[in-house]
């Protein structure tokens, strides 16, 4: 097994490419960016891109408005009301959301970021650490916030993708506190992404569909929402609708359901409530599979919480052309992360706040990917 870092230029940035004879992963600094992931399938003796983004466009990966494959924050999710009190301060953020609520971090927030970068090669794996510190008050949130997330594949697991997530309040900040909530927003297609998908292309081939995808998540609970995906800090059960997925289900089997999802364009849209949560305890979020290429993706994580969303307001159709390189449903989020307007809702949510000397913001998240079940492809 043979493990390889490169390092390339990409638009004002850079690309680091993480390979493995059975899994290459294209990471870029500008939003910390997962840019590519391609899995090598041995039957098919070729590579298959599993990741939805623009890896040969550092143009369309910086203009893009729908957050594919960035790393989100500093809270990211949402902030009702784009409103939280803290130490009994009531702090106002970007309202970035249908002009009233804050999504992702706000307005240029670390998804728009160029990071600094570390590559690391040691015994034990390969990696790279992107860097970086927001401001007291960047988009309204207090603290300055220092943030590091580290890509890495372990020569023990060479088909593994890991990603763990440190941040913490700085000793020379000027508040002690602050929400935080930083994850990533990759979109995957297991079916593989069209190999012509290349920056010479006018127009791009879709991807078929995720809605043939099968998904296990063991979560028994959603949280309650609006339609905006906007939290009433209460949590329902799922048994007997489309949102249980603990058993394994297709994810089209109930994907235009509007009564039961609630969703404008109607899709999947939904934070999960893990079962069994432990504060630092790695569990399984996610199982998806793809009928076409056999791919798998078991997702492993820290977090509390999996949301599950199917690209429902990209266009349909998509002329595959620059803004509308991916049609409806043609890439699927698995994002473990903190529940949404969190700050808001503690104690019905796990606290995603950081406190200076206190505690840290550490999270992991695991993506595997296996073919028919071969762990080692």
């Amino acid at each position: 097994m043979t493990f390889h870092i490169e390092v390339c230029p990409f638009g004002a940035g850079k690309m680091v490419w993480l390979k493995t004879d059975c899994l290459r992963v294209g990471l870029a600094n500008f939003g910390a960016t997962i840019t590519s992931v391609q899995v090598f399938h041995p039957k098919q003796q070729k590579w298959v891109e599993v990741n939805c983004a623009y890896p040969t466009s550092a143009a369309e990966t910086e203009a893009d408005t729908d957050y594919m494959g960035v790393t989100v924050g500093r809270c990211g999710g949402r902030v009702a009301h784009a409103t939280f009190k803290l130490n009994g301060v009531t702090y106002r953020t970007d309202k970035n959301m249908a002009g009233s609520h804050t999504c992702h971090g706000g307005y240029n927030a670390f998804n728009k970021k160029h990071w600094g970068l570390t590559v690391t090669e040691t015994a034990t794996e390969i990696g790279v650490t992107f860097n970086y510190t927001s401001a007291h008050m960047e988009n309204g949130f207090p603290g300055e916030l220092v943030s590091k997330v580290t890509y890495s594949i372990e020569r023990a697991k060479p088909n593994v993708l890991k990603t763990r997530y440190d941040a913490y309040i700085s000793e020379t900040s000027p508040a002690d506190a602050c929400p935080v909530n930083i994850f990533n927003h990759a979109y995957w297609n297991l079916n593989g992404v069209p190999e012509c998908n290349g920056k010479h292309d006018a127009v791009w081939r879709q991807p078929e569909s995720v809605r043939n995808h099968w998904l296990r998540v063991p979560a028994s609970r959603v949280a309650e929402a609006d339609r905006a995906a906007i939290p009433t800090g209460e949590f329902l059960p799922v048994e007997g609708t489309g949102l249980d997925f603990r058993k394994g289900r297709v994810i089209g089997e109930c994907i235009d359901d509007v009564a039961l999802l609630d969703r404008d364009p109607c899709g999947y849209d939904h934070p999960l409530a893990i079962d069994g949560w432990e504060k630092g305890k790695l569990m399984l979020h996610a199982e998806a599979k793809s009928p076409i290429t056999n791919i798998c993706m078991k997702v492993y994580s820290t977090f509390p919480c999996m949301w599950v969303y199917t690209a429902n307001n990209k266009p349909l159709p998509a002329s595959g052309g620059p803004g509308q390189r991916y049609a409806r449903w043609t890439g699927m989020g698995l994002e473990p992360q903190y529940f949404p307007d969190a700050a808001n809702h503690y104690p019905k949510y796990p606290s995603c706040i950081v406190r200076r000397g206190k505690n840290r913001f550490e999270e992991t998240i695991i993506n595997e990917f296996t073919v028919g079940g071969n762990s080692n492809m």
